[in-house]
């Protein structure tokens, strides 16, 4: 096997993990929770899941229903757990109270139950009065600094008809920025790119957001990717590379994607806006976009940098990478993505990362599917002197499957005979076993005495196709 820059398919689809929800809106875990994801219900509860499949626990996380006004666009939002949530138990939300306005909280997990948050702890740190019953926004996020950031829509109706986007002494319409450790109820970071102007709020990040539903910060490298939803003809793409000190101007509403409205007022395509790097039509029934992730996690290495995102009306699904400048394999992954057998994922609110970074995607009918890949490696715990179980399943009936392993890492490795990229550096064969009539194949290997306390990472790989990535450390 021979290292190449070359690129050959791996099939992907999505498996259904949990359903049953009352129209979930967001799923995400702390950092490094192996076992759980958490499941946002639009009411006010939130449930958690096992990732792997295995049910939804019976009892909620945290039901706040009581004080949550839902219905179209307002809810029980938006959810992030403090960086530091081992050791400090703070959650935050975002919903819309009983009198209509935004309300930015935070809660505290059970001393005694990790699987319960304390409906009584609620500390409020930000109420945000909204006109308009539509453009919430909703998300919140801890960025790689450590700092909350909030999403907060333009405050309704059409055409942000109060301006209040563009108004520095408004927080609708903005990304806000503050410091959750320091300060009551919050403080303000001394880098916020406004602290020293008097013009304008000290919270305010950015400007010239319309309704910035769902957006995320890169894992690795800490750009921000915004999906800023549309008027009635564009929706867009907004990115942020980790090294802004923040202030940038989206455009709206002078700007609808790479569109001038021509609201009065506007200059548009001026030199103090940022531009989206995308945007598309409402062609196909498409309507509002849903703004994804940049894939890390560690079952697929070989799409890691590649930005999901999709449509919320047309369920459409695409990606892409982008280095700054240029954005390159754009692909649409509807179909791909598809998760058969009789499902479908017909409405997307949102995608989410689990503890791990494995990417997940939310039907607000009622289910959550993680993106996988077609052809799925297991194993045994691997115990050295022992016989080692690999197992593969979703190969083609009759075909040889072949069980690879490596010893220093992930990479790249094209396999030119069976027209595919391992993501393994300095792959090995372990064996090869051909597929039963259901495509799996079972492959029973001794795990040398060597290899004990020695991590080794693991793969599958068939004609045309590729595994998940096991990782693991020989006991």
């Amino acid at each position: 096997m021979t290292a190449n820059t070359g690129t050959f398919g791996q099939e992907l689809t999505t498996e259904r993990v949990a359903s049953g929800f009352a129209i979930p809106v967001l799923v995400t875990a702390p950092t490094d929770d192996p076992d759980r994801i958490f499941i946002v219900e639009q009411g006010g509860l939130i449930r958690i899941a096992d990732r792997s499949g295995n049910g939804v626990y019976p009892d909620p996380f945290l039901d706040i229903s009581d004080r949550v006004r839902s219905g179209g666009e307002r809810g029980l939002l938006g959810l992030a757990f403090h960086p530091d949530y081992d050791n400090t138990g703070y959650l935050f939300v975002n919903y819309t109270n009983s009198s209509g306005a935004t309300t930015v909280a935070r809660f505290s997990v059970s001393a005694n139950n990790p699987d319960l948050a304390d409906p009584a702890s609620e500390k409020i740190l930000l109420t945000v009065s909204q006109p308009y019953s539509n453009h919430n926004g909703g998300n919140i996020v801890f960025g790689p600094d450590g700092y909350l950031y909030i999403g907060m829509g333009d405050g309704g109706s059409g055409n942000d008809p109060g301006n209040r986007a563009q108004n520095p002494l408004e927080f609708l319409g903005k990304i806000l920025r503050i410091d959750v450790d320091n300060g009551d109820p919050y403080g303000i970071p001394a880098d916020n790119p406004f602290v020293n102007d008097p013009g304008t709020l000290d919270e305010i990040w950015a400007i010239g957001v319309r309704n910035p539903w769902r957006w995320s910060f890169d894992r690795e490298t800490g750009d921000l990717w915004i999906g800023d939803v549309g008027q009635s003809a564009r929706e867009e793409l907004d990115f942020q590379p980790a090294d802004s000190p923040g202030g940038e101007n989206y455009g709206w509403r002078c700007m609808e994607g790479f569109r001038c409205t021509g609201l009065d007022g506007c200059n548009c395509n001026g030199p103090e806006l940022t531009l989206p790097i995308y945007d598309y039509t409402h062609a196909g029934g498409r309507c509002s976009v849903t703004g994804g992730y940049v894939y890390r996690g560690p079952s697929i290495p070989l799409l890691a940098g590649t930005y999901f995102f999709a449509d919320y009306c047309a369920a459409d699904i695409w990606s892409f990478r982008y280095d700054g400048s240029q954005m390159s394999e754009f692909t649409d992954r509807t179909v791909e993505l598809d998760p058969g057998n009789g499902q479908a994922i017909d409405f997307i609110p949102s995608f989410g990362e689990d503890g791990l970074g494995e990417l997940y995607i939310v039907d607000i009918e009622g289910e959550v599917y993680r993106l996988k890949t077609t052809l799925e490696l297991e194993t045994n715990t691997l115990t050295a002197g022992q016989n080692g179980i690999f197992r593969a399943r979703g190969a083609a009936a009759n075909t040889m499957v072949y069980f690879v392993y490596s010893l220093t890492g992930t990479g790249r490795t094209t396999v030119p005979p069976l027209g595919v990229d391992l993501a393994l550096a300095s792959p090995q064969l372990v064996g090869q076993k051909q597929a039963d009539a259901s495509g799996t194949a079972v492959l029973v290997k001794l795990v040398p005495g060597i290899a004990q306390g020695k991590t080794v990472w693991l793969q599958a790989a068939v004609d045309g196709n590729s595994s998940n990535v096991i990782t693991t450390v020989i006991d």
